[in-house]
């Protein structure tokens, strides 16, 4: 029964859903209340109304414990352009507080498996599109989280590159809850196992 209000908006109105480990699609135009839902589930703002448990915790009770278990990829790319891909991975990384044995072990084999390898000496600031966006993807990946919350991971991304993240996203979600917002129907027809349809604050279907 989650309730969002921007003064008089109501961005999120009376939302209830149960999450288990898998893909849900989070689908919904513009404005339906995609942002504000991912915004309340890792802790960034707070609800009007309405509580978010994880195992029957009430995550404002859990706080850092619970921010620890979730991987977050932002639609917005904030990097520093000056580092390498690697080196602003091992800043994420020391973020998150991961010792760095961990942390090297994560970021090459993620590397490796995202087709970066290559181009982890190379300064972000060269860096395509969707080489970014492969990039922001092994960062929400390190700690090994146990929610990934990705939004519009394939915004302004070539055919290639989407199929490319649609299939990162498919192998690596595991034993994850995954929640893929987008309001691209194919990202997610694919991979997802449930689909959430969200409009004007309000869901539509669960299906």
């Amino acid at each position: 029964h989650v309730t969002k209000k921007y003064g008089e908006k109501q961005a999120l109105s009376d939302f209830t859903v149960v999450l288990q480990p898998g893909i849900y699609g989070l689908l919904g135009p513009n404005g339906a209340g995609k942002s504000t839902l991912m915004n309340l589930l890792t802790d960034n703002i707070r609800r009007t109304s309405g509580e978010i448990l994880y195992n029957g915790e009430e995550i404002l009770k859990s706080g850092a414990k619970f921010r620890s278990k979730i991987g977050y990829m932002p639609q917005q790319q904030g990097m520093y352009e000056q580092f390498s891909g690697e080196r602003f991975l091992y800043y994420i990384a020391a973020l998150k507080g991961m010792k760095k044995r961990d942390a090297a072990q994560q970021i090459e084999k993620y590397l490796e498996l995202v087709g970066l390898k290559k181009d982890s000496k190379r300064r972000v600031g060269g860096y395509s599109g969707g080489m970014r966006q492969r990039l922001m993807f092994v960062a929400a990946l390190l700690g090994d989280p146990e929610i990934l919350i990705l939004d519009e991971p394939t915004a302004g991304l070539d055919p290639e590159e989407r199929i490319k993240i649609r299939n990162y996203v498919s192998e690596l979600s595991g034993e994850r809850i995954v929640i893929l917002a987008t309001h691209v129907v194919s990202d997610i027809e694919c991979i997802a196992s449930k689909i959430l349809l969200l409009y004007q604050g309000k869901l539509l279907a669960e299906n």
